[in-house]
């Protein structure tokens, strides 16, 4: 039977420190965009693609979150808030978010991204959630001598997998190197309940932090598969922590 996936944790702890000082006083995700925060872009995109309970991880410097969407009544959804402030990298909100998701597979959210899909076509999220896999990953490709500073790689480009709209990865498909195109992460997954083990398992990083895509590299390596849905041409992703991309994604969410 088809699962079905309702619930989404919405990470939304980052300090911002690339937009400072106005990231002191509103959070990055708070943010306008054509007219809403871009947090609220999210929420849009969470209801439409059948998300009736989201969990927002936030940091106690960002009351304004809580405040500003309540309990989610207004949207016909039901939020909740944990806060987290140790810093901990990625993966630690998905931890923060293990007894809220009951087991369940679950959408997790990178909620300074803003991500639209080609207007009178399914949206990026939605074909993500309609994929059959226990873990799965939005990505966009890039040229191999083109990838921009601070995106999240994931393994090559194989013209011979399953076809434009997805690749799946195994053991054997994790490396990138010398390839011509590579997938990077693009801050939208469906995780099983594998991930809190597989974090666990996690060494942290020399700077002290837990990288989500460490532990999915690891459950791959054990034998284990991740499906990527790459985002199509037309779809706009815009990682808004830096001033430059997010006047890009005003201007392209005003058009």
């Amino acid at each position: 039977m088809p699962r079905t996936i309702t619930r989404a944790v919405v990470a939304a702890g980052g300090a911002g420190t690339k937009m400072a000082p106005i990231t002191r006083i509103i959070p990055k995700e708070m943010l306008p965009a054509a007219g809403k925060p871009i947090l609220e872009h999210l929420v849009h995109d969470l209801r439409t693609a059948g998300i009736t309970d989201v969990l927002f991880v936030i940091s106690s410097r960002k009351p304004q979150i809580p405040a500003y969407f309540g309990s989610g009544s207004a949207y016909g959804m039901d939020f909740s808030y944990r806060v987290q402030d140790d810093g901990a990298g990625p993966g630690a909100p998905v931890l923060a978010a293990e007894s809220w998701t009951a087991g369940a597979p679950f959408v997790l959210a990178f909620g300074d991204n803003l991500i639209r899909g080609a207007a009178g076509s399914e949206s990026p999220l939605q074909r993500l959630v309609s994929a059959t896999s226990e873990c799965s990953v939005l990505t966009r490709v890039f040229p191999a001598d083109r990838i921009p500073a601070h995106e999240t790689l994931l393994g090559a480009v194989v013209e011979t997998g399953p076809g434009p709209d997805r690749a799946v990865f195994g053991r054997d498909l994790l490396d990138h190197a010398g390839a011509q195109r590579v997938h990077a992460c693009a801050a939208r997954w469906v995780l099983g309940p594998f991930v809190f083990d597989a974090l666990r398992a996690c060494p942290t990083r020399p700077d002290g932090e837990l990288y989500l895509i460490d532990a999915v590299r690891r459950w791959i390596a054990a034998g284990n598969q991740l499906t990527a849905l790459p985002l199509r041409p037309d779809d706009l992703r815009f990682n808004c922590d830096n001033w430059e991309t997010y006047h890009d994604a005003v201007a392209a969410f005003r058009a």
